[in-house]
């Protein structure tokens, strides 16, 4: 299974800004990440849409945690960038009506989908902390 770049780059965002002390600024995000401004903006925007992050502007502006890591899913992190795993068998698009995936690939999707609803950011910067 592959994530699109978006998810990627939202968790490691909002992991870089849950692990930081205090606000965290776009040009150090954009240091950490080594991707440019102007893609970090864009999602940084679907993030504080989806109520992942705040901003504040100004000389010490930057980014923090909308609420607790331990209260962010991931899976509300994957939806904030517009991401989901796409199987055309799950979204009605595939064309044999006796496809014999349909019913394996939709409790896949189940099962992941549950196990991104239950863990959190806080789990992820947790694991993180132990190496």
């Amino acid at each position: 299974m592959k994530f699109s770049t978006r998810a990627n780059y939202g968790l490691r965002l909002c992991f870089l800004i849950g692990i930081a002390e205090d606000t965290i600024s776009l040009s150090s995000l954009t240091k950490q990440t080594g991707l440019s401004q102007k893609y970090l903006e864009q999602l940084l925007s679907m993030l504080k849409k989806g109520g992942i992050v705040d901003s504040t502007r100004g000389v010490s502006g930057g980014y923090v945690l909308s609420r607790p890591a331990s209260e962010i899913t991931l899976g509300e992190i994957f939806k904030a960038v517009n991401d989901h795993i796409e199987v055309d068998c799950i979204g009605g698009e595939c064309g044999d009506e006796y496809c014999p995936n349909r019913r394996i690939f939709t409790r896949l999707y189940d099962e992941i989908d549950k196990l991104f609803s239950s863990l959190t950011l806080k789990d992820m910067i947790d694991d993180y902390k132990c190496y």
